[in-house]
């Protein structure tokens, strides 16, 4: 994304939490609900980002939705009746935003290209704490603006992916 993308955010700070357990075990129970709504089509809800990985972040619960072309609408369908607009819609990655008993949550059905950079991500962390601690120490010192943390992020994942 360029930088204009990025200018329209406002200068205010990211809220970071640190890790909290007790938020990711009532996420995976949610997960249950989601694989639920997603089973008729084959695919289920894999949780990941900072909760899931056990690192500071928002505290949102994310999870990755893999599609193929042939779930890709059924999928979303199937989501936006259980939890209503589509926030974010691209060609290949979709975001529904959402609160469940007070957390925010976002589930992200992704196929082709942007399911791939983003499983590739997840892996590279899970397999490099290193590279984990790093990104929560990165995300902390950006943290003070919108605009920086999420410009920031866009190319530090970007140059991530570049290396993988």
């Amino acid at each position: 994304l360029p930088w204009k993308e990025f200018e329209r955010l406002p200068e205010t700070p990211v809220a970071l939490k640190p890790f909290d357990p007790a938020s990711k075990r009532a996420a995976y129970r949610y997960k249950a609900r989601l694989d639920e709504v997603l089973a008729p089509h084959g695919v289920k809800a894999e949780f990941f980002g900072s909760v899931e990985l056990e690192i500071a972040g928002k505290g949102e619960w994310e999870y990755a939705v893999w599609l193929d072309d042939a779930t890709w609408y059924p999928a979303l369908t199937a989501l936006i009746n259980h939890v209503g607009s589509i926030w974010v819609l691209d060609e290949d990655f979709c975001v529904f935003h959402f609160q469940h008993e007070g957390h925010d949550v976002e589930v992200i059905p992704m196929r082709g290209a942007a399911a791939a950079r983003n499983r590739a991500v997840m892996a590279h962390w899970r397999a490099h704490p290193e590279a984990l601690k790093a990104y929560e120490r990165l995300k902390r010192e950006h943290a003070h603006s919108k605009r920086a943390y999420y410009w920031w992020k866009h190319n530090y994942i970007g140059d991530i992916v570049e290396t993988l």
